[in-house]
């Protein structure tokens, strides 16, 4: 799970451990900067924050391929680092997307990613899903050049889908656009989509210490 802010396992069990996932395959983009952002963020409230990046992660493992190994077993057929992520994501607190738009969906590394964690859904058919008495809090942070005619449905849709299948509660999307250049939210011009984006993470940080109180 590759990035500079990376850890392998749940180093501090005591901190709520929140994951951000970066979905672009750029690791110096807009989405990069805001998994920073998020990052900086929640170690400031002293959770134990780690950014996975679906393209570095699905550098290395095999795509889902349909064979239904999961609803036979619970476990995916491929014994790689997906795995250690979503036995990560039963341990989180809380949940990050990060994402561009691609052709109004998402990029193919993060849509790969969301097919491998089907695993949820076989757990769920076979009695044996970690559930939650109240979803934990999730949001998801889009950014775009806003020029798509089609609208960012296709985004957020598989978003929700994915984060209620593994037992987090997605919030409204933060769909920001207009960011035409790789370095855009540095840019003065986008310093309010850039304020925009930090508020949704305080909010997600204060989801975040409520269920983990009520737990």
């Amino acid at each position: 799970m590759a990035a500079d802010h990376d850890r392998a396992e749940h180093v501090d069990e005591d901190k709520p451990l929140i994951i951000i996932v970066q979905g672009s395959p750029r690791s110096d983009g807009n989405s990069a900067l805001l998994a920073i952002e998020a990052f900086n963020a929640c170690e400031a409230a002293e959770f134990e924050a780690v950014i996975v990046s679906s393209a570095a992660l699905m550098n290395e493992a095999a795509r889902c391929n349909g064979c239904l190994h999961c609803v036979a077993t619970g476990q995916c057929v491929h014994d790689d680092e997906v795995g250690l992520f979503i036995d990560m994501l039963d341990e989180a607190s809380g949940l990050i997307w990060i994402t561009p738009i691609y052709f109004a969906s998402v990029p193919a590394c993060l849509k790969e990613l969301i097919d491998r964690m089907q695993v949820f859904w076989a757990r769920r058919q076979r009695d044996e899903a970690v559930v939650f008495d109240q979803r934990r809090p999730a949001i998801a942070l889009v950014v775009g050049s806003g020029e798509d005619p089609f609208g960012t449905d296709a985004v957020t849709i598989p978003l929700k889908s994915v984060s209620q299948m593994a037992e987090f509660a997605l919030a409204e999307p933060t769909i920001l656009l207009g960011l035409e250049d790789t370095d855009a939210l540095l840019q003065e011009e986008n310093v309010d989509r850039l304020k925009e984006a930090r508020a949704s993470i305080l909010a997600f940080v204060a989801d975040v210490k409520a269920w983990d109180d009520a737990e």
